[in-house]
């Protein structure tokens, strides 16, 4: 890894370990401390610029065949608009044969039936609009944290603003490296349930996050919760040091979630930093026993230490 990387890559690590740092030390001012780190634009700005030279110009050099752009691009196309029939179609049928209902709006069943050509994407914590390089989707960027100015700049765990971003509006939204930013489980699950309002009928939520030596749990743990909030995966891959799954929204319906059953659900969405406050000497450890296969590209990742 050159000096370079070295540098960016440890600028982008010290926000996150401060944030954790000092949500573990607080956790009751989680909310508080969150909204002071949304409000220093200019400590985010810095961290933009270096998550984007780390991406553009380091992390995509090291990239051979499929990516986590290529696998949200190529799971949307195929779900929405497959060359003989789209995986939605697919889905639709298999409900219909195991007579699953789904209530699926007039103007969502006209568009399916129509063939969703370029479905609407909302990339959340999008840094610098990756996906405005695909001209059959229809995306909307946000970030806090925005490397380019035709990313707005949107915390998404506040209230949607329209006409930006309203409700039941989008066909698919990604989340790519997004979960492991947000300091607490809470902050995770109400993350998703704002995804489900915001998603059409069926609509797919695409998460992308790095991989870990507890894949497997975290897996489980993640598809129980959404599947609690009206989620269903279907499909999962391993692409280049993350991990990637998408998941269809099958219940049309506000999610209602009372204190005990979101604080249940949330904690499903536990991840070990959640827990523990590490200083670097445990951090070269940990990442030492972590996965072997381009070891260099999976240190940059800035929030991959579980």
């Amino acid at each position: 890894m050159s000096s370079e990387q070295l540098n960016l890559a440890d600028s982008i690590k010290k926000v996150h370990q401060q944030l954790r740092h000092d949500v573990n030390q607080t956790p009751e001012a989680a909310e508080t401390i969150w909204n002071t780190h949304v409000a220093n634009i200019d400590k985010l700005n810095e961290y933009a610029k270096s998550m984007r030279q780390l991406a553009e110009h380091h992390w995509a050099e090291k990239s051979h065949g499929q990516t986590r752009l290529t696998w949200c691009y190529e799971t949307i196309k195929d779900y929405f608009n497959g060359n003989e029939i789209s995986g939605l179609e697919r889905k639709c049928a298999r409900d219909k044969r195991k007579q699953i209902h789904t209530d699926i709006c007039e103007s969502c069943q006209t568009r399916i039936q129509q063939r969703i050509t370029r479905p609407r994407v909302l990339d959340v914590g999008s840094c610098y609009n990756a996906f405005s390089s695909f001209n059959d989707l229809e995306t909307i960027a946000i970030d806090i944290a925005p490397a380019d100015e035709s990313v707005h700049r949107i915390d998404f765990l506040r209230l949607p603003q329209p006409p930006l971003i309203s409700i039941h509006s989008f066909d698919a939204i990604i989340f790519s490296l997004v979960l492991d930013y947000l300091p607490t489980c809470r902050q995770r699950l109400s993350a998703c349930l704002i995804a489900h309002q915001l998603l059409t009928c069926l609509g797919l939520l695409l998460i992308v996050e790095p991989d870990s030596i507890l894949r497997e749990n975290r897996q489980k743990s993640w598809r129980q919760a959404l599947n609690s909030i009206g989620f269903s995966l279907i499909s999962y891959i391993k692409v280049k040091n993350l991990y990637c799954m998408a998941f269809r929204k099958i219940v049309q319906q506000v999610i209602i979630i009372n204190e005990d059953e979101y604080e249940k659900i949330s904690q499903l969405f536990n991840i070990s930093q959640d827990n523990n406050i590490i200083d670097n000497n445990e951090l070269q450890i940990i990442e030492q026993k972590l996965i072997q296969v381009d070891q260099d590209l999976f240190n940059e990742l800035p929030f991959s230490f579980d």
